[in-house]
């Protein structure tokens, strides 16, 4: 991905004329990890807020192959001027999205985008969770020259996204906020770095942290709260297809005033806990259940519990360099 650099080559200011071209036509194909997506809008406010928050993604070549489409308009015209209203289409039958407000028309490409990489693929054993990785510094050969990641799975509002957000501005390559992808042959995670979407007071905590630069626009009255996407650092982008080994899995748990507590598990529990935190386990099957069985012999898996992202952070630092 040597191109990723070039400024005709990848999302930028200097080419916005030509991307908002592109989109309005719905023929803009941007890469994201081992994916090619194609997408279509002839929303103004969406053009911009895309062309924001994806700022030096690479573009995709005329001839590499489109995993993925989608188009974002206006449910009408009269919708498109009078209390805007957008909806994604990836071209289904019965179409699993729903109409937003235009203000919020970047969450429907969000979305759309998230839906189709969770049904369509199975290429990959795909985790709902963070993973940031490790690389090796400076690279060597063989098993010390691999990156390694650490895999972050919870429930919505645990803190995630903040822990994930942290360490990928923090000496962490950033595979993804949203899903893990691995191969179940090699068990190597590929990156996939999308926006990071945060949300109502971890959006204050960032914001303090690196700036409004980093971030979208806020967009209010979501059904989560208030969203901000933090744009993926740059390094991650350039960093193309480059794999990681997975070595540690962490359940983080944010509590205002609670005590902090790393307890490490395993078995049949670090088994049902990390299936639970895969997308697509059913439809792989056993090559799925062979997958998780390996991680769970060869990872290590913890709970944290903590009250601010410096000592999750730092617990974080601690256990990979533990495990190494």
């Amino acid at each position: 991905m040597g191109s990723v650099n070039t400024p005709d080559r990848i999302i930028s200011p200097s080419n916005s004329a030509q991307t908002r071209r592109a989109l309005s036509c719905g023929e803009l194909k941007f890469r994201v990890g081992p994916f090619v997506a194609r997408i279509g809008t002839g929303y103004p406010l969406l053009q911009q807020d895309f062309l924001d928050i994806y700022d030096g993604y690479p573009l995709a070549g005329p001839d590499d192959f489109v995993q993925f489409n989608l188009k974002v308009d206006p449910v009408s015209l009269l919708r498109r001027w009078y209390r805007p209203k957008v909806m994604a289409d990836g071209g289904f039958v019965n179409s699993p999205f729903v109409p937003l407000p235009g203000d919020l028309a970047i969450l429907a490409l969000e979305m759309g985008l998230n839906w189709q990489v969770g049904t369509k693929s199975d290429q990959f054993l795909i985790f709902h969770s963070g993973v940031v990785a490790r690389d090796p510094e400076p690279a060597g050969q063989g098993e010390a020259g691999i990156s390694r990641a650490v895999l972050m799975a919870g429930q919505s509002g645990a803190g995630k996204s903040t822990l994930t957000a942290g360490l990928a501005y923090n000496g962490w390559r950033l595979f993804s906020d949203e899903f893990a992808l691995l191969d179940t042959d090699s068990l190597m995670l590929y990156p996939y770095p999308r926006p990071i979407s945060l949300k109502n007071e971890s959006v204050d905590l960032m914001v303090e942290r690196l700036g409004a630069d980093a971030f979208s626009r806020p967009f209010l009255n979501t059904p989560k709260g208030t969203i901000r996407y933090l744009k993926a650092p740059a390094g991650s982008l350039i960093s193309g297809l480059r794999p990681a080994k997975l070595d540690l899995v962490v359940f983080p748990q944010y509590g205002p005033g609670v005590p902090p507590q790393v307890a490490e598990f395993a078995g049949a529990e670090a088994f049902a806990m990390l299936r639970s935190a895969t997308v697509n386990c059913d439809r792989l099957g056993l090559d799925a259940f062979n997958a998780i069985a390996d991680l769970v012999e060869h990872c290590r898996f913890f709970r944290l519990q903590y009250d601010s992202l410096d000592m999750a952070m730092q617990m974080v630092d601690d256990l990979m360099e533990k495990t190494a």
